[in-house]
């Protein structure tokens, strides 16, 4: 009766050997797809390795866990950033109840769901995130990337409500810890150049700010190729800085070349979409092409109404830029009626 036992013993640890050795081939198929941009294939692997290790039980939630957070960032890379966001969720909380809250892979998944969060437009769920990661990541991981990120992240907070010195104080100390960490040419160095860059820009320091951004597109250029949407966000938001200006034509180059990049690379990524749309716009009401302006306005209103679950200053600005365009198209009761809305989610935020 003992060997029996035993026998049975060898074939369930047999079997539980080949269910992990599937799911791990899997995830790394996963990888491996991800890493050539087909994140389609990316996806379907991850999930497949993820029925695995949800089937093995609840000491496997920690491998649970990493294919989901690898499953989120292949959906955020395809623009499906509500998806990311609900998987990052299921990540986090099972490195929380496997690892705890002192631990890198607990506080890289919460960086990166807190970063979906802004995308989202959900500042007020990102921000007790970073606030909740920052001191711990001072404490365990002074060096370490992570860092960087969560600074970038509150600067980018403190950039939309206005606190420019706490933000560029954030991103400069974000942008050394990732050249620190990581090297000069590294994603890390090139995300905190350009936050970096924009702090500038909005205080309409353009001349410190172009350099940056600069840095930035060059670096994603390198790293992720001259197609990626990460280099269509830089080019418009260089394009805003040429405008200002008075640079129109070089500003459209660049504008025109980030939404072309946005819709051959990644034509689910709305906010990128979105956000180059509203710049166009912004370029066409300067150059008094007012119905091209109102034209992409409007567009870039309509996607934020249907992307942003929370109004914040970013459509506020799209729409008081819309309520100026249509004043030059002589529709006076459009503009005050936009100019109105505006006011009132302004007295909201």
């Amino acid at each position: 009766m003992n060997r029996f036992r035993v026998g049975w013993l060898i074939v369930i640890s047999v079997a539980t050997a080949a269910a992990q050795d599937s799911a791990k081939t899997w995830n790394d198929r996963g990888l491996a797809a991800a890493e050539q941009g087909d994140q389609v294939e990316a996806q379907r692997s991850y999930n497949q390795a993820i029925e695995i290790w949800q089937a093995m039980g609840p000491e496997y939630e920690a491998h649970l866990a990493t294919s989901r957070l690898n499953l989120a960032q292949s959906y955020c890379a395809q623009g499906k950033r509500r998806e990311g966001a609900k998987t990052f969720e299921a990540a986090l909380g099972g490195f929380r109840r496997t690892f705890g809250v002192r631990n890198e892979w607990t506080l890289t998944s919460m960086n990166l769901l807190a970063s979906a969060y802004l995308m989202l437009g959900e500042a007020q769920r990102a921000q007790p995130l970073f606030e909740e990661a920052l001191p711990l990541e001072r404490e365990i991981l002074p060096k370490n990337v992570q860092l960087a990120r969560t600074l970038q992240g509150l600067a980018t907070i403190n950039i939309n409500a206005g606190k420019l010195d706490t933000a560029l104080a954030q991103a400069e100390e974000a942008l050394g810890i990732a050249i620190a960490a990581e090297g000069e040419g590294s994603m890390d160095a090139a995300m905190a150049y350009a936050t970096t860059a924009e702090v500038h820009r909005i205080a309409r320091r353009y001349a410190r700010a172009l350099p940056l951004y600069r840095k930035s597109q060059a670096i994603y250029e390198k790293t992720l190729g001259p197609e990626h949407p990460r280099v269509a966000a830089v080019l418009s938001q260089q394009g805003l800085i040429l405008m200002a200006d008075g640079k129109y034509a070089l500003a459209e180059k660049d504008m025109l070349r980030s939404l072309e990049i946005v819709k051959k690379s990644c034509p689910g990524c709305s906010y990128e979409l979105w956000v180059g749309e509203c710049n166009l716009g912004l370029l066409r009401f300067k150059q008094k092409r007012y119905a091209e302006a109102d034209e992409l306005l409007s567009h870039s209103l309509e996607m934020q109404e249907k992307y942003l679950p929370n109004p914040g200053p970013d459509m506020v600005g799209t729409i008081q830029a819309l309520a100026a365009t249509r004043e030059k198209l002589r529709r006076f009761d459009d503009a005050a009626r936009l100019n109105k809305r505006a006011s009132m989610l302004m007295s909201f935020q």
